[in-house]
């Protein structure tokens, strides 16, 4: 069974991180973790808030707001630590995570465009690139408030067979044995276009192509899961985008975290299915775990 024993939640003050701490909360509640709350303010903007309101108000103020945040999201009988430091938020962020061996980040998502509009600019796709444990993101489209006593229920993981998405599987089923959740893992097929010639017809049987691709893929997700000694997983495959049908799945399916792998020295564009985990972390209607390659559970359990 998995205990995420510290949760750390960025904020900005923005609706999206809001969200965010409403869900770092409810975690942090469900595992009886130990929650840290940090704002980190970029130099340039730091020195001239200074300018105006001199640095001891200023850390004063930012550290008050921060408590009101907190008892607004639903926090005020939570001990919470709090911290307000200053300068490059992603070093700040990934620096906290590392000195507090954080099991989990979360963090939100303006979700309008690209990962360059993602929550305090370009920092969630930094986290997301370059910090090691699992990113919890909360994004624009989250429709969900969570209760008091919430946990994650049906959690559905993509799976394409990469060391990574295997690893977020194994890690989506430790999981949810914290809470009974049900796991379902997807596997999806995109068709490549097939060549047609008016004279000579289709270069092959498309359809029965598509059935043997389909009774292949299923059996490859099955192989997968018997070898990972994993129970009680659910196994989906689905044809098309693979980030349309993550995100159409996960809405039909009522799933409320989609779990997704990402590879741990690529860049961001080398993430599962290539470009599928930013549009899906963008417009989910539902919290997203990113969980890196090397992600090790037993420390996590420890």
């Amino acid at each position: 069974m998995l205990t995420l024993h510290r949760v750390l939640c960025p904020v900005d003050f923005s609706d999206p991180s809001r969200r965010a701490l409403r869900h770092a909360l409810a975690i942090s509640r469900w595992h009886e973790s130990e929650l840290t709350v940090l704002h980190a303010e970029d130099v340039l903007r730091h020195a001239a808030s200074v300018q105006a309101v001199g640095y001891p108000g200023l850390a004063a103020r930012h550290y008050q707001e921060l408590r009101e945040l907190i008892d607004d999201a639903g926090g005020k009988s939570r001990d919470v630590k709090v911290h307000v430091v200053t300068g490059d938020p992603v070093s700040k962020i990934l620096e906290h995570a590392a000195h507090d061996a954080s099991n989990v980040i979360v963090m939100g998502t303006h979700g309008r465009s690209g990962f360059q509009r993602l929550f305090l600019g370009s920092v969630t796709e930094k986290v997301l690139r370059t910090a090691r444990p699992p990113v919890l993101t909360v994004g624009a489209a989250t429709d969900v408030v969570p209760a008091h006593d919430f946990s994650f229920k049906r959690i559905l993981c993509a799976v394409d067979f990469s060391g990574c998405s295997l690893a977020a599987l194994r890690y989506a089923t430790t999981l949810a044995a914290s809470s009974g959740a049900n796991v379902a893992a997807l596997n999806v097929m995109e068709w490549l276009p097939v060549a047609y010639d008016p004279l000579l017809g289709p270069a092959t049987d498309l359809a029965g192509y598509q059935m043997a691709a389909e009774a292949l893929g299923r059996q490859r997700l099955h192989n997968a899961i018997v070898e990972l000694a994993l129970e009680n997983v659910e196994e989906v495959v689905g044809a098309g985008k693979p980030h349309h049908e993550i995100l159409r799945i996960a809405e039909e399916r009522h799933s409320d975290l989609i779990v997704l792998g990402i590879h741990g020295r690529n860049p961001v564009g080398r993430m599962l299915f290539g470009s599928t985990a930013e549009p899906v972390v963008r417009r989910a209607a539902c919290p997203v775990l990113t969980v890196r390659d090397e992600v090790q559970l037993a420390s996590v359990a420890a």
